[in-house]
């Protein structure tokens, strides 16, 4: 069976690069001795999978991690989990089922919640207003110029939380590259570890679904 947790990563460990995240989480598996399946061939690992990481320094409350695994049920596995992970890692929120829902093809978009030491401007709504938005990027170590308006899909001020929309995943929006450019452009003070993903979205038909409805209701079925 699959196996699914929702888990954060917040403090200390937002700086910790994917890969090693992923390490840290396999060696939660060995400690909670859970009975994870491991791939075919002459190097076998582990089958694990998760979402789309988040650049060194943003904090998270809703990342995914994806176990093939035996001999557990969902609410288990989130207790022996918890008891082994550390605690900028720990999840509030488990589920089992069938097959890999393959989250990190079927996430499109997430929410981000940007906390910043100033009333944050309304006019930096008016980004949505505009058909192209054009910001500098690192790409391979190279400077280069990106129409991100596509992968904008809302942008809201609330005194001094600014709250966004965007692409996730194939057509990915740079989440701390961006911010760091609004908030030269509108003078807001935060910085990349005041920004925090609070929810991951599929796509069903015209709608954006948050991953927990589309893992309840959805999934086996499209898999």
């Amino acid at each position: 069976m699959i196996e699914i947790v929702k888990h954060r990563k917040i403090g200390d460990l937002s700086y910790v690069s994917h890969k090693d995240t992923v390490d840290v989480l396999q060696r939660t598996l060995k400690r909670a001795k859970i009975d994870v399946n491991y791939s075919q061939g002459f190097v076998k690992h582990m089958v694990t999978y998760n979402t789309t990481p988040i650049p060194l320094g943003v904090q998270s409350i809703c990342e995914y991690f994806i176990v093939d695994c035996n001999g557990v049920n969902a609410q288990e596995f989130l207790e022996r989990f918890n008891n082994a992970v550390p605690d900028g890692l720990k999840a509030n929120w488990s589920i089992e089922k069938k097959k890999n829902p393959n989250l990190a093809a079927n996430v499109v978009a997430s929410d981000y919640l940007i906390k910043c030491k100033n009333v944050v401007p309304s006019i930096i709504e008016e980004i949505l207003d505009e058909d192209e938005y054009f910001i500098e990027l690192l790409k391979k170590g190279e400077k280069i110029i990106k129409n991100v308006r596509p992968m904008l899909y809302s942008i809201y001020a609330e005194g001094k939380d600014l709250w966004i929309r965007s692409a996730t995943g194939n057509d990915n929006l740079r989440i701390d590259s961006f911010v760091k450019h609004i908030s030269n452009v509108y003078n807001i003070e935060t910085t990349t570890n005041d920004i925090m993903r609070v929810n991951q979205l599929v796509k069903k038909g015209n709608k954006l679904i948050s991953v927990e409805e589309y893992l309840n209701n959805e999934a086996d079925s499209n898999n």
